[in-house]
């Protein structure tokens, strides 16, 4: 007379007590999916100059930007009103660029000098004087002392150091990012094989899911605490912005979970009947 347990084995092809052989498997790819999930936040917040650029231009951190830069100008004399919305934003494009390139800070502030040349020339026009009268390329020695005095005071240690920071987290992160893809579809490819894809990877995703929304409000809390108090308004609203975007990611997660456990349910249901 046949036990339940081995008309399951008959119909299943293989015996109830390998139920939890697959265990170590699981453990196996629930790291691997929290190191993918971890390293693809990373990817579209920390590591991109997008929202970077966003998280710059709308905060204070624009402002000590432009302080530093104006106080180069004011050097010469130039007045801060010459600054336009538009030099505003192109200096924080670069900035931005040449940081995630891993290049030293190098403003060109020419559009800036050109149109102060712009005003001079105007106002000895009033007098009847012709630009021409003034020493050739003096203009353009202007230009290079104005950029060097800037940029003198924005390459600071600090900065540069926070620019090789910037340069070693990413490459760590695109190495974990490039790493965990390619290990998690080995798992994938092994599960298939083995023809438990859909059972692990339910409790794969549904593990997954909850330590990576766990370490995701963790890395929330703590952002405020690593900066420092003058940019506590920065801060918070990075770390609102980065829970903003990792919860989207989390969320397609969520529902690859929800359809996964759909399927078991269906096919649990579907062999009950049978």
């Amino acid at each position: 007379m046949q036990t339940r347990s081995r008309v399951r084995q008959a119909r299943h092809g293989q015996p109830a007590d390998r139920r939890g052989s697959h265990l170590g498997f699981n453990i196996c790819g629930v790291i691997v999916l929290v190191f993918l999930m971890l390293s693809l936040i990373g990817s579209r917040t920390f590591f991109n100059k997008r929202f970077v650029m966003h998280e710059v231009t709308s905060s204070a951190v624009e402002s000590d930007l432009l302080d530093q830069v104006q106080a180069g100008l004011s050097q010469y004399g130039i007045s801060s009103k010459l600054l336009t919305k538009d030099d505003t934003d192109q200096i924080v494009r670069t900035v931005v660029n040449q940081a995630f390139a891993g290049q030293e800070l190098n403003l060109d502030l020419s559009r800036v000098t050109d149109r102060l040349a712009g005003q001079a020339n105007s106002q000895l026009a009033q007098f009847g004087v012709s630009s021409s009268l003034l020493p050739s390329g003096a203009t353009g020695a202007v230009n290079e002392s104005i950029n060097a005095a800037v940029n003198s005071r924005i390459n600071t240690p600090q900065v540069k150091q926070a620019i090789n920071n910037l340069q070693l987290a990413r490459t760590i992160n695109t190495a974990v990012l490039s790493i965990s893809s390619f290990l998690f579809v080995l798992l994938l490819i092994g599960a298939a094989i083995r023809r438990h894809l859909i059972q692990s990877c339910s409790w794969i995703s549904t593990i997954a899911l909850l330590i990576s929304g766990t370490l995701v409000m963790a890395v929330k809390g703590l952002i405020p605490q690593l900066v420092n108090a003058e940019y506590s308004s920065l801060a918070v609203q990075f770390a609102a912005d980065f829970q903003s975007a990792a919860l989207t990611w989390l969320a397609v997660l969520a529902v690859i979970v929800v359809i996964l456990w759909g399927i078991r349910l269906l096919g649990a249901g579907l062999s009950f009947r049978r």
